[in-house]
């Protein structure tokens, strides 16, 4: 029923080798939950990755979602398949505002994809949504690092489907340990925050909303915003 003719090289080639080369279902010792006629198992580790699945316990249809990493760079593998007779399956790949690759396959007919534009890509679980599912919000979260930055630790996120992100810095001057935390909303919503915490001392920074700016200034660690309060506001946690 499918045939499909995949030509990558470099990352994505390399990337969806080792998430295939990867047994789908590992079953044992797997958290179940269950939600109207879906029942999900997992998420799992799985040689590294991410593993969770999901089915129609009435149609048995099912979905299969592995995220990662290979060479540094985040991925995703989302396998579904409609209800026996359907005709309908989908394989979406993901290389997180880089690539988006695969097939969908409706009633026999088959389309394929391949985008390089983050702005047409479809949410890398699409096969949950197809099963009825929705989708965590922070699984539209993709962070990369935490990487050395001149003698600091710096992690950036970014929301995929609103293009938001959050950039979390933390490190040691003068002994005395710091974070910086520099959020953007997404592109128009004129919503940005900057926060600089020294822990248990102060906390100043700057907070946008919709173009009302509200200083951040405090001494009192109880009255403390989280120090990246911007993944937050990214929907990241």
């Amino acid at each position: 029923m499918r045939k499909s003719q995949r030509r990558t090289a470099g990352v994505v080639g390399t990337a969806l080798g080792a998430l295939l080369a990867s047994p789908v279902i590992a079953l044992l010792a797997i958290p179940v939950a269950s939600a109207d006629d879906l029942t999900t198992i997992g998420p799992y580790t799985l040689d590294g990755y991410t593993d969770t699945f999901t089915y129609d316990t009435d149609t048995s249809a099912f979905d299969n979602f592995l995220t990662g990493s290979v060479d540094s760079y985040p991925v995703d593998l989302d396998i579904y398949s409609g209800a026996p007779g359907s005709g309908d399956s989908e394989v979406l790949f993901t290389i997180p505002l880089l690539y988006q690759g695969g097939y969908e396959d409706v009633d026999g007919t088959i389309s394929t994809i391949s985008t390089v534009d983050a702005a047409d890509f479809f949410s890398p679980d699409v096969g949950l949504v197809d099963l009825g599912g929705v989708v965590a919000p922070a699984e539209g979260i993709v962070t990369i690092g935490p990487f050395d930055l001149g003698g600091y630790e710096d992690t950036l996120s970014v929301n995929s489907d609103t293009f938001a992100l959050d950039n979390f810095v933390t490190g040691t001057s003068n002994s005395l340990p710091f974070d910086v935390d520099l959020f953007a909303g997404a592109p128009g919503s004129d919503s940005s925050e900057f926060v600089l915490t020294v822990p248990s001392l102060f906390q100043v920074g700057l907070d946008d909303v919709d173009g009302a700016l509200t200083p951040i200034f405090n001494f009192d660690p109880a009255d403390f915003v989280s120090p990246d309060v911007g993944l937050t506001l990214l929907g990241g946690l």
